[in-house]
């Protein structure tokens, strides 16, 4: 199967225009706007370095580095991903067993999962939690996309206007997405029980009879805190026929076609042998990763540069790895760490023109720039990231590949709100194609959460009622409802756990049931399973 039989006919792609020079020179409304998205992130002392094989901020801020260097702290957590490979870690798929076991007790010792066994590399199990890195051969990554696509869609028949104005949702609509999560994360998971629904309910009810017989300690020691040192990265992926087709690398006849001035990271995906796959070369355009530093975890979001709309509504922001003239736009300087969304006047009006966004355009550093900071070059050369001059294969992904170097950062978050009241939100262009504007992780994350049957619960992921201007959802913003997770009626006419917030991860998405699903819709273990977290003895 490839994607190219999908295709009735091919764009010849979209050339990215320059956005047109404003009409004016002083200060309009929407860049004073633009206050609220370019808030400078790092403090003024922030320093880092490699120590011990690792970038790490050091100095008067080295203990707090997520919360006081958020930007700074974000490149050394993906050099540090990058360093250790982290396409070998757990995915989601080898986390979340699609047939899952049950942990191994003194009750079960047969057809169970025992976190403390002993691995044998040569033999990876189907039906626990893994971490790929232990095993020899390292298991193969998925090749299935989020979607095939229509005709209509890739002709620009269908969606002409929205394909212009959000162009990243295409892209999103198609991609091959992947999470990596290191080994602290991945052993949480499996310890505690964390991946099947059967594990993630007991988890909850778990809450509740402690609620019920008094122990309200023993309730919030059942909370899921994930620790410090667990790790997340997400990529976006698109396969090669899609980049050509859309124009992002040209068709020139070579085996790996790339962008000549700023290559994509690249490589070929045969697939996991599972139904739908869609074998061949990918290209990474976005990633979007997370540390838990901090109790609400560090966000930050990276972006290949040449994608279109990069810096569209919310602006990039970086205060640590790239300088940019902030005077590039007429009317407004945004000093030397952010990037403004490309506006233009509203030229339907006579006067009292109204600024607007012009999206769907590119950010090139020869129009933004953008420039490498000393202190960023020398991480990148103390870690040996995109150290080699050329890609040295383009099947797979490795660390000294040079087109690292060429995913900025997009911004960082780490709180629902600033200090000042004001929600923080972040976004990629193609992680979030279609509701940048609205986008924050922390928000939408923190929605991740089980009810007492390990099934995801009633706030969506990241879902409100409102569509925005294209049609596509709105996704929420700011503070959590605490009605997402509490009823004060539940146990016993008082207070109870409706749904347990899993740390901010929504893998449990792909959590499934260790017996198949009953005619309730539940597992079949539901509802009868027992009201405490089973004794597994290994515990967080």
């Amino acid at each position: 199967m490839t994607i190219r039989t999908l295709l009735l006919t091919s764009a010849a792609g979209l050339a990215a225009l320059a956005p047109p020079a404003l009409a004016d020179t002083q200060i309009n409304g929407l860049q004073q706007m633009m206050l609220f998205r370019s808030f400078i992130q790092d403090d003024a002392m922030c320093e880092t370095a490699v120590v011990n094989g690792k970038a790490a901020i050091i100095g008067m801020n080295a203990v707090s580095g997520a919360a006081a260097c958020p930007d700074a702290f974000a490149w050394t957590q993906f050099l540090n991903a990058v360093s250790d490979e982290f396409w070998d870690w757990g995915i989601d798929q080898t986390i979340w067993p699609a047939e899952p076991w049950p942990l191994c007790t003194a009750e079960i010792t047969s057809n169970c999962c025992d976190p403390n066994a002993a691995v044998d590399p040569s033999n990876q199990p189907a039906n626990c939690p893994v971490f790929r890195a232990d095993y020899d051969p390292i298991s193969p990554l998925p090749a299935t996309p989020n979607g095939t696509p229509s005709g209509a869609v890739i002709s620009h028949n269908g969606l002409n206007e929205d394909n212009n104005i959000d162009p990243g949702r295409l892209l999103r609509d198609l991609e091959l997405e992947l999470v990596f999560r290191n080994r602290s994360m991945t052993e949480y998971i499996y310890r505690n029980d964390l991946y099947s629904r059967e594990g993630l309910g007991s988890r909850n009810r778990a809450q509740n009879a402690a609620i019920k017989d008094g122990n309200l300690g023993s309730a919030h020691a059942l909370e899921v805190r994930f620790p410090l040192d667990a790790v997340m990265v997400k990529v976006d992926f698109i396969h090669q026929e899609i980049m050509i087709d859309q124009g992002l690398i040209p068709d020139d006849g070579t085996e790996v076609p790339n962008n000549p001035d700023y290559p994509y990271l690249t490589a070929y995906f045969e697939g996991d042998g599972g139904d739908d796959q869609v074998p061949g070369y990918y290209y990474a355009v976005a990633m979007t990763n997370a540390s838990k530093d901090l109790p609400t975890w560090h966000w930050y979001a990276m972006e290949h540069v040449a994608n279109r709309g990069r810096c569209d509504y919310l602006g990039c922001n970086d205060s640590f790895g790239y300088t940019a003239n902030g005077a590039a736009q007429d009317g407004a300087d945004f000093g030397d760490h952010y990037v403004p969304p490309a506006i233009q006047f509203n030229n339907d009006k006579t006067e009292g023109n109204d600024p607007l966004f012009l999206t769907g355009e590119t950010y090139l550093p020869s129009d933004t720039g953008e420039a490498m900071t000393p202190a960023l070059a020398a991480l990148f050369e103390a870690t040996g990231v995109g150290s080699a001059a050329e890609d040295p294969d383009p099947r797979v992904i490795s660390v000294d590949d040079p087109a690292w170097k060429n995913y900025l950062l997009k911004g960082t978050q780490t709180g629902f709100n600033t200090v000042g009241g004001v929600p923080t939100g972040m976004g990629a262009t193609v992680t979030e194609g279609g509701f940048v504007n609205s986008a924050s992780c922390t928000t939408c994350h923190s929605q991740a959460a089980a009810d007492m049957n390990g099934t995801t619960t009633k706030a969506g992921v990241g879902a409100t009622w409102r569509p925005n201007l294209l049609g596509y959802g709105q996704v929420a913003m700011g503070v959590p409802d605490m009605d997402w997770f509490y009823d004060m009626g539940l146990v016993d006419g008082g207070p109870g756990v409706a749904a347990t917030q899993i740390d901010f991860v929504w893998g449990i998405l792909n959590a499934a049931c260790q017996s198949p699903a009953g005619s309730h819709g539940t597992c079949d273990s539901y509802p009868d399973a027992p009201t405490t977290i089973r004794a597994t003895g290994y515990g967080e």
